[in-house]
């Protein structure tokens, strides 16, 4: 069994949304480097969006760190959560938010934030955006 890595973590979840986002008929494009903010950048009819995408293995948390995203109409969220991450066969769950509800989602973790998924009133508040892909607006045709 490999051992557990954040960084192949976080790339194949970066991975995992790219394919999705295509599937759903976007465009996106991948950014490059380590420990930023935005992972993807989409165009849709209504704009261009930024995803951040935070994959785990296993239960517990989220980081979505320190910044006010009270504002933030142009980025979204996508929480991975890998149970068996070794098994190809087995897919992440997923929970697909925007910036706004990750502002009133994110608890105090030490110095930063975070989103919980290990407490069951917590789990029950990210219950609604699983799987909630309608957050991307519709595929731009002009791309």
């Amino acid at each position: 069994m490999p051992r557990k890595d954040g960084h192949a973590t976080g790339m194949a979840g970066e991975f995992f949304v790219m394919e999705q986002l295509f599937r759903l008929g976007h465009l996106p494009a991948l950014t490059l480097g380590n420990a930023k903010t935005v992972d993807i950048f989409v165009k849709t009819t209504k704009g261009t969006y930024q995803v951040s995408v935070k994959s785990i293995r296993g239960g517990g948390k989220w980081g979505v760190g320190q910044d006010d995203y009270s504002s933030r109409n142009d980025l979204i969220f996508v929480l991975l959560r890998y149970d068996d991450f070794d098994n190809l066969k087995a897919q992440p769950t997923v929970h697909v938010i925007p910036a706004r509800k990750v502002q009133e989602l994110k608890k105090p973790w030490f110095d930063q934030f975070a989103i919980y998924y290990s407490h069951y009133k917590l789990k029950a508040d990210i219950k609604p955006f699983k799987d909630a892909w309608e957050y991307f607006p519709q595929a731009a045709t002009d791309i």
